[in-house]
């Protein structure tokens, strides 16, 4: 396997595990929850997006052939799709790091308010600067705009059904925060989302 094969996959890599560092580093400043939906949906939502993150970046054997590098990428297991091209590699991972950019913009102003599941947090606010202009959740959008490029990188259909899994569980969850936000916020939500996409500008 030529070098141009595998540095995409390098660099995909380290990009995703240096955003997980990030959450980990902000995850400890945030405000508490104040209220949050039910159990039930929570546990749907643990279930749908770590299983779409398995799927998507699972841990496999040390990639000997691309220089020793761990590889999240599951090896023994890609069923290609057969579109892997050194150009199209390289486009997806233009698109995954626009998606990790994007999602680690939208984490950095969301500061507090931040939560791992649908709530509302004490003393929340209505963030409407920063990527949050345009598009109401974009930090969702970026992770699966990372998601759509991470799958032209690694090439595998296991990566289409993480994305899918991943599409489900933000969708959802993006309409349930606007529920909550919408109770919570009244008529300055709904002037905020008559401006702005769910997860696409306009959309």
């Amino acid at each position: 396997m030529r070098i141009t094969d595998t540095l995409p996959i390098i660099i995909l890599d380290y990009s995703w595990m240096a955003l997980g560092i990030f959450f980990l580093v902000l995850w400890w400043r945030t405000n508490k929850i104040k209220q949050r939906e039910s159990k039930p949906l929570r546990v749907l939502d643990k279930v749908l997006i770590w299983g779409g993150y398995i799927a998507l970046l699972s841990l496999g054997p040390v990639n000997k052939s691309a220089g020793g590098a761990w590889s999240l990428s599951w090896r023994h297991w890609n069923l290609p799709l057969f579109l892997a091209h050194p150009a199209l590699q390289v486009a997806g991972l233009a698109v995954a790091m626009a998606g990790l950019l994007l999602t680690g913009w939208a984490r950095g102003v969301l500061g507090r308010y931040w939560s791992g599941t649908v709530a509302l947090k004490q003393d929340h606010r209505l963030i409407s600067h920063g990527p949050y202009r345009f598009v109401r959740h974009p930090l969702y959008s970026g992770l699966l705009l990372a998601a759509i490029g991470t799958t032209l990188v690694l090439d595998g259909a296991h990566c289409l059904l993480g994305l899918a899994l991943l599409l489900l569980a933000f969708v959802s969850r993006a309409r349930r925060e606007d529920a909550l936000l919408a109770s919570e916020f009244g008529p300055t939500f709904a002037a905020y989302r008559r401006r702005t996409g769910l997860l696409v500008p306009g959309l």
